[in-house]
Parts: C-alpha cells; structure tokens; sequence
C-alpha cells in the first residue's frame, strides 16, 4: 500500500535563487513541507541542525552544479553521515554529463532528473523516493561504506557553522539565549522547517533568540524579553503577523519604544511590502530567507537602534 507523504519535509539545495523559488512553489502547491539552502555548505549545515533537533528531513532535492561543492560533493557527505545517509537524495542537472550509476552505488543516490523537470515527472519522483525510504525502515538494508583512499587524510567537512566563530556541533544550544533573559531576536515563525533555518542562520552569527510559534505567543514574549529586533512571519495562527505587529505597536505607544520588526513574507510583492508597512512592520524580507540577507537586515536595524538611543542618551545628559 502506498505511504502517505502529505507534509513530509523536502530541502532544496541549489544556488540559483530562481530555481530555488520554482521548487519550492512547487512543493508548497503539493503539500510537502519545504524549505531552500542556497549551497552545498548551508544544506549540510540545515541537515546537521535538523538532526540534532530530531527533525527528520524526508527528501533532498539537490542541483549538480554549484559552485564550491557541487552536488557531488555533497551528496558524498550526506553518504558519509549516518544520520543522513538514509534520506533519498534526488539530483537534478542542467546537462546529461553525470554518471548516475557510479553516483549511485557511490552514495545512494534515489533519482536524476535532468533540468528543467517536468512537474509531473518531479512530484513523482519525489513522492517515489519517499515512500521507497520509509518502506524501508526497519528492513535489513545494505550499509554503503565510503571508499577512502589509504594515503588520504580524512578530513571532516566544516559545515556545521554558516558564518562567524565556530561552534562545537555537540555543544550548539536550540537558542543561546537565557531562558528568561534578555535576547537579541524574537523569531515568530509557526512552520518548523522556517524555524530550524532561522535558528541556523542565528546561531551562526552569534545572536541570541528565542522562537514564538504563533503571533499571540509573540505579543506575549515580546513583553516578557524585549528583545532587540523581531523577525515576524505574517502568515500565522491564532494571531497573524500584521494583527501582533499592531499589538506590539500599541503597548509601545505608551512606553515610547520602538523594536525593529521585520516581516518575512513568501514572495516578494510589491503588496506584500505595502502591508507589513501599513501593519506597523519597519522592513520586509521575503521568503527563502539566505544568510547574508538576513544578516544584512539584521545588522542594518540593530545598528540603526543603537545609533538611536545612543542619540537619545546624549539628549537626556544635556537636559
């Protein structure tokens, strides 16, 4: 009988920010639940924290060429990590160029799909693969060991940290934030794909955060922590972003504060701008969110804040 796949989780690893957005409208019009790195390196480093989280990735959809490591090179390590080496792994390429048989008894490879693939033909790839795997588990299966040259070092791939100081993957926290104390983001994000990249990506700049799954829960861990900056997803339950946008709005017009809050939207419309200024919202970014965009954005706003109370200071001590 067929597995049901509804909801299962499917990372897109490819540099091409276009493609990228195509695959993953593709996989939200299915019902999968998707996200997208925009390298080899970010992917593992998506997979390395899912699994410390126990999030388990379902599919990858991964593109050959990239610059840095190429589908190759990462299909290779996720081979040679037994947490991921079970994840089906379909490859897409621009050219018919790969030995796909070598790739498969190298690394498991699930599928080759050559660019651009056919809706049709992708959904059944990927609904195919994923049965396939779960079909799979608790079976006897054989164990690809990786072929390792003898006079070779084997050196492990560093892609445990996106950008800034290196963090020990045993020792990296959900957040390395207190518990109740003061952090620098309120990330309010319900999709727990989003979250795990947002935590990455936070993680790896350094920054403390701490994760709302809806907006009310926003509006409430905004007055307890006060945090520096809020990173508001607009399509939520309970409350959606615009409505704790305003909420946060309205208890700052008595205090005089004001938190950056930037919305995270799924595409990038000029409509979708408009609202989340409207709602309150100081900047938009729209979905996938990459690394250096976010760290841009960020850095951008809690400069701005500093450089603001910072002014606010000099005016008090001159009164």
């Amino acid at each position: 009988m067929p597995v049901d796949v509804t909801g299962a989780r499917v990372l897109v690893i490819d540099d091409n920010p276009v493609n990228r957005e195509i695959l993953l409208e593709q996989l939200r019009s299915w019902s999968f639940d998707c996200a997208a790195a925009e390298s080899g390196a970010v992917g593992l480093a998506f997979l390395d924290r899912a699994s410390q989280l126990g999030a388990a990735v379902d599919c990858i959809i991964l593109d050959y060429q990239m610059p840095g490591m190429n589908g190759a090179d990462v299909a290779k390590a996720i081979s040679a990590d037994s947490r991921l080496s079970a994840i089906p792994v379909v490859l897409l390429t621009s050219v018919d160029q790969v030995d796909f048989g070598k790739m498969v008894i190298d690394f498991g490879i699930a599928a080759h799909l050559t660019k651009p693939a056919r809706s049709a033909i992708l959904l059944g790839t990927v609904i195919s693969a994923i049965q396939k795997a779960r079909a799979q588990i608790g079976k006897a299966q054989f164990v690809r060991e990786p072929v390792v040259p003898q006079a070779a070092p084997v050196t492990p791939p560093a892609f445990t940290v996106i950008r800034g100081p290196a963090i020990p993957a045993a020792t990296v926290p959900e957040s390395i934030a207190t518990p109740n104390g003061p952090i620098d983001i309120l990330i309010a994000e319900d999709n727990d794909v989003n979250q795990l990249v947002f935590g990455q990506i936070l993680n790896g700049l350094g920054l403390s955060y701490r994760i709302a799954s809806n907006g009310r829960t926003a509006v409430e861990m905004y007055r307890a922590l006060r945090p520096k900056l809020i990173l508001m997803d607009v399509s939520m339950p309970e409350m959606n972003g615009y409505e704790a946008t305003r909420a946060i709005r309205a208890a700052e017009a008595a205090s005089g504060n004001h938190t950056p809050i930037i919305g995270v939207t799924a595409h990038a419309l000029k409509g979708d701008r408009d609202k989340c200024i409207e709602s309150g919202m100081d900047d938009y970014l729209p979905k996938p969110v990459s690394p250096d965009r976010l760290g841009s954005k960020i850095g951008t706003w809690l400069s701005e804040t500093v450089a603001v109370k910072r002014l606010d200071q000099i005016a008090a001590s001159r009164r």
